[in-house]
């Protein structure tokens, strides 16, 4: 452990000279660090090094000491772990829990499903508003133990020198958001607040993102340092083709409504050309979902599935009409092409093009997402759980159980992942959602990334017919095929894997496995996930996704240490790059 050296009274009381590091290594240390997605970002920048983490779940810690084994690790609730005496640390990272918060105006807003604390599967739910104030009073709590810790170091003589929060998005609505900012200004902390998409993000070093997810970052810097980091050049100016100018930009970050900093993309902000006699909305470019499938896995024709009276043709209802939304809208298997809702994303879906057939991602259950895609996008937010499988030819389905699931393409990144497995893959390929209710008739190309991947399990499936498609498994999402992105990834499965023909039986169908989210997290080749399937699930998606973190770190490195970091490693360039070749 680095320790604070003579200079710490001064950084404290803010000197206007600009801080001379001594060259020593710079020491991180990591609350909430579940699986080790921030400390992966930190070891790939040189000279910096995560020496402490700290987290309440045993199997996350037990996956963060395996992969990292000289980083020291603590186990318990941070509100009554002896912080007061750990050693002081040059950077802090903190991931407190996705919570449920309550907005100014007195409202409850359920803003995440599953919460970091809720680490046992056989918890229930909560039994009344008590145990539920008592969830939200915890999360605001574990927020407040930020400023908290930073002003005990302080106290001690010492000085952490920067730092960043990440949460959900829905945390800048806290009804305390600005008097807990305020408190690191008392401090004399610069801060930043960012709405920042993993898959516009292109790493230094480290995988790229095939993945839709958007998150909360609040990084701060201490005065004394004198150096603002360098923010344009790390994550808020990602390269973007503008066919206005005819030529790649630096696409710029636009909110839609003025005074606004925080939401998600294309619904709160866009990128635009940096040229003031264009503005025009461009695309950043992004990893595809189909970078994370596994094409060497088999899927399971839907007509060898067992039938119910729940399941009368192998999949839950809402899965099949995703599926054959998705066949209708990449396939050309209909009369009609169906809108993904996601023209202004990644193009015009009524094109010839897509009617080829291919893998799709589907929902299958859990999310928020009713569509399949193709795999050509990122993969949608990876969630807790499984809510996805993959349909060949593919796309990706939203398989969990939340409104407004569509079916995507493996071109596009992943949807957001959580931490269930809510993604799967249908071949010929295009994502359907696999769980819940709402709209049935939302498949996604696999050409997209994929949604986020959430902690509430796997939710989509993945169909193909010859190829593939990615439906979600749970709820109401849509397929897509595998040439889109994975939508977010959860903590349980979320995708299945579906191959067919016109005759829906002969499709063939597979979630999405734990290796497959990984990659869609970009989580570092050969990084062991420890615990079963559902555990590995719930731990990546609940992750920090190492590449965002990585170029968070370079700032910051930067800003203290005055050093120079090259934008690229060497042997490494843009995505653009690596897109063209």
């Amino acid at each position: 452990m680095a320790y604070i050296d003579s200079t710490t009274t001064a950084w404290a009381a803010g000197s206007a000279s600009a801080y001379k590091h001594d060259g020593s290594e710079l020491t991180v240390m990591s609350w909430f660090c579940g699986a080790g997605g921030d400390t992966q970002g930190a070891d790939a920048v040189p000279n910096v090094r995560v020496t402490r983490a700290a987290n309440h779940w045993d199997v996350a810690l037990a996956t963060h000491a395996w992969n990292n084994p000289l980083c020291e690790v603590w186990k318990g609730d941070i509100r009554r772990a002896p912080v007061d005496k750990w050693p002081v640390c040059d950077i802090f990272w903190a991931s407190p829990e996705c919570p449920k918060w309550s907005a100014a105006r007195g409202v409850k807003r359920d803003f995440d499903k599953t919460l970091q604390g809720q680490i046992d599967f056989d918890e229930p739910e909560f039994k009344s508003d008590r145990e539920r104030r008592a969830a939200e009073e915890r999360s605001r709590a574990l927020m407040e133990e930020v400023p908290m810790y930073l002003r005990g170091v302080i106290a001690r003589g010492g000085l952490v020198k920067a730092g960043v929060v990440e949460n959900v998005i829905d945390c800048r609505d806290w009804d305390d958001w600005g008097r807990w900012m305020a408190e690191f200004d008392k401090m004399n902390y610069d801060t930043w607040v960012f709405a920042i998409n993993s898959m516009h993000v292109d790493p230094r070093s480290l995988d790229h993102i095939p993945q839709s997810r958007d998150r909360l970052y609040v990084a701060y810097a201490h005065r004394s340092l004198g150096r603002t980091p360098q923010w344009d050049k790390w994550i808020l100016r990602p390269e973007a083709f503008c066919f206005d100018c005819d030529e790649k930009v630096e696409a710029v970050q636009v909110f839609r409504k003025a005074g606004k900093d925080m939401g998600r993309y294309r619904q709160s902000y866009d990128y635009r050309c940096p040229r003031k006699t264009c503005r025009a909305i461009v695309e950043p470019m992004v990893m595809p979902a189909s970078a994370a499938i596994d094409w060497s896995l088999p899927g399971t024709p839907i007509g060898d599935r067992p039938k119910s009276d729940e399941c009368p043709e192998g999949l839950a209802p809402a899965t099949i009409a995703r599926m054959r939304a998705g066949f209708k809208q990449f396939w050309g298997w209909g009369e009609e092409m169906a809108d993904d809702g996601q023209d202004s994303l990644f193009g015009d879906t009524s094109s010839a093009a897509q009617t080829e057939a291919g893998p799709l991602l589907v929902p299958t259950g859990g999310t928020w997402r009713n569509h399949a895609v193709t795999l050509d996008r990122p993969m949608s937010t990876r969630t807790t759980v499984e809510t996805d499988g993959l349909a060949l030819p593919p796309f990706l389905v939203p398989c969990e159980g939340r409104d407004g699931k569509k079916p995507m393409s493996l071109t596009d990144p992943l949807r957001t992942q959580t931490a269930r497995l809510e993604t799967a893959i249908a071949y010929a390929p295009f994502v359907i959602p696999m769980r819940g209710g709402g709209d049935k008739e939302k498949a996604r190309h696999i050409s997209a990334p994929l949604h986020t991947v959430s902690a509430g399990g796997n939710h989509h499936g993945l169909v193909t017919a010859s190829e593939h498609l990615l439906v979600p498994y749970y709820g109401n999402g849509q397929a897509r095929q595998l040439s889109e992105p994975i939508g977010a990834l959860p903590t349980r499965d979320r995708y299945a894997l579906v191959k067919g023909s016109f005759n829906l039986d002969d499709v063939l169908f597979r979630m999405l496995q734990p290796k497959e989210i990984a990659r869609a997290m970009a989580f570092r080749k050969g990084y062991k996930v420890m615990g079963s399937k559902r555990h590995q699930v719930r731990q990546l998606g609940n992750a920090v996704t190492p590449g965002v973190a990585e170029n968070l770190y370079c700032a910051l490195y930067e800003a203290i240490t005055g050093e120079e970091l090259s934008r690229f490693a060497e042997g490494r360039g843009p995505l653009s790059l690596l897109l063209a070749a």
